[in-house]
């Protein structure tokens, strides 16, 4: 559950950077909850070949998270924003 809910901040922020295929097959997954099955019937492919896909894109988004870092920047920022509002008792 949490690797599912760190992967969904990978893809709403990296998404475009996938493929057409990529994203519409761990769209159905994440944000559809569809099975392997129901996602392999719909797209005519093996059960195999979206569970791969899933673990391929899942690689990817990490590689550009790890490589662009931008939800560790956006954490920081957050971060910085929460506890100076806590320190300086300003929003």
């Amino acid at each position: 559950m949490k690797d599912d809910l760190q992967f969904l901040r990978l893809w709403d922020a990296y998404s475009p950077l996938l493929t057409a295929k990529q994203r519409e097959i761990t769209d159905l997954y994440f944000n559809y909850d569809l099975s392997l099955g129901e996602i392999a019937e719909q797209k005519g492919v093996s059960r195999q070949s979206v569970s791969d896909c899933l673990s391929k894109c899942r690689k990817q988004l990490e590689k550009y998270e790890e490589k662009l870092g931008f939800l560790r920047t956006l954490d920081e920022l957050t971060s910085r924003l929460e506890n100076g509002a806590d320190t300086n008792g300003e929003q």
